[in-house]
């Protein structure tokens, strides 16, 4: 195709954004971000049959949930946002998916804890693909002032993704065994990235930010280091990513091991542990994606520092909620407690994940994303679990099924660390 055609594509691309498809492909990418999700947190309700049938571990269980998953998802991360800052991110995106759901299949076929390893290691390596080429994506299709509120439509994925993979996995798990849950999971992804691949157009880069611009990148592609650099001097975006890094640290260790705490400490069946730990993850992480995507968005526009003013309020008011939750006896009141506790953890996340695409320059936003989610991934995904299983382990002898719900508790002291960055980075956005 010609440069003019491509050229008038791309207008006709962008129009549409101001109209009805740009919801469209938000509701896409929401769908993607739901079937990695799902693929990524299903091992979650599975953990107690691998252990019983591989007879492993709680810290190899925490390996599994973790760092198999999070070591090749973080470091791949960056090569493919580099990739995404110069090339077809809907391509990139689909082809993502289709890999991740395949290799979710292959998981339900290990017959070793080793081939189980490497599966999750490859479902890791295939949604790497995702995440950052969509961040970007939808910064080209809603204008600054929406994409707190677009991102945290976006993430409701997150939470959609938990609630299928623990009913429908706990479910499946009981009646027809752990490696039908795996199977059920992976296929539908591959559907879903053949509608990705045919439907998503790709938009004008940056077309949303020609006026007023952004900051802190050039509108050329820079060298690697140079762009490392370029990222260090914002200290929005250090600050932020400091509060997402240590807020998704406390979300990650406890979205993989309450599952398990519920069916230990109560006795639970799996699939009622399934339903129950689900409804929490939704009835509080629906409504508080929302509202921290809408407050920021609203109270944004009187004063910039309020993007990262609700993020912090909102892990603020998550502690006590948590700290109850962990030290009930009472199954009920731990349920209460975990909803609200949920809901004011996730008011954080939409905000802070729209900080960078807000600071930074269009053609170094994936990258952004991609370096962000590195730190996220490495610190939180893989070493939250596996800390809380490897504490947990280590007083297992004295506490019995206790040790988990403590191993939990000393999670607790890190989120000062999210609420001190988020407010950091709101003295740095008033400047701006």
């Amino acid at each position: 195709m010609s440069d003019i055609g491509l050229a008038k594509e791309e207008l006709e691309v962008t129009s549409k954004s101001n109209r009805y498809y740009r919801h469209y492909v938000l509701f896409i990418l929401m769908l993607t971000y739901a079937s990695s999700y799902m693929d990524r947190q299903i091992v979650a309700i599975l953990l107690e049959n691998i252990k019983a049938e591989f007879g492993l571990s709680d810290t190899q269980l925490g390996l599994l949930s973790g760092l198999a998953f999070a070591l090749f998802y973080s470091i791949l991360g960056i090569p493919i946002a580099r990739l995404a800052d110069r090339h077809n991110r809907t391509k990139i995106i689909a082809c993502a998916v289709g890999l991740w759901s395949i290799v979710t299949v292959l998981c339900g076929m290990a017959n070793n804890f080793a081939q189980l390893f490497i599966a999750r290691i490859g479902v890791g390596v295939g949604e790497a693909g995702g995440l950052a080429p969509a961040h970007s994506l939808i910064s080209d299709y809603y204008s600054a002032g929406e994409r707190s509120i677009a991102l945290s439509i976006y993430s409701l994925g997150t939470v959609i993704g938990v609630v299928l993979g623990l009913s429908l996995g706990g479910y499946i798990a009981e009646n027809y065994g752990w490696r039908y849950a795996f199977i059920a999971a992976g296929a539908p992804g591959v559907i879903l990235a053949l509608l990705v691949f045919t439907s998503i157009k790709e938009p004008i880069r940056g077309a949303l930010d020609r006026v007023g611009g952004s900051v802190h990148m050039d509108d050329e592609h820079l060298p690697f280091m140079t762009s490392l650099r370029e990222l260090w001097r914002s200290k929005a975006y250090l600050y932020s990513s400091i509060g997402h890094v240590f807020g998704v640290f406390f979300a990650y260790a406890l979205s993989s091991w309450l599952p398990t705490l519920f069916m230990r400490q109560y006795e639970m069946s799996q699939s009622a542990v399934g339903g129950v730990v689900g409804a929490i993850f939704f009835s509080g992480g629906v409504p508080g994606l929302l509202a921290g995507g809408y407050l920021a968005d609203r109270l944004g526009k009187r004063s910039p520092k309020w993007r990262a003013y609700v993020p912090a309020l909102g892990i603020a008011l998550a502690v006590p909620f948590f700290l109850i939750a962990f030290n009930t006896a009472s199954m009920q009141l731990a349920v209460v407690m975990f909803c609200f506790g949920n809901f004011f953890l996730l008011v954080h996340h939409a905000p802070g994940l729209a900080i960078v695409q807000i600071v930074i320059k269009p053609k170094g936003r994936a990258f952004a994303v991609a370096i962000l989610y590195f730190f996220s991934n490495i610190i939180g995904l893989a070493l939250g679990p596996l800390y809380v299983g490897a504490v947990s382990d280590s007083m297992s002898s004295e506490y019995g099924n206790g040790s988990l719900a403590i191993a939990l508790m000393t999670i607790m002291p890190f989120l000062s660390i999210a609420i001190w960055g988020y407010w950091k980075a709101a003295a740095e956005l008033d400047k701006s």
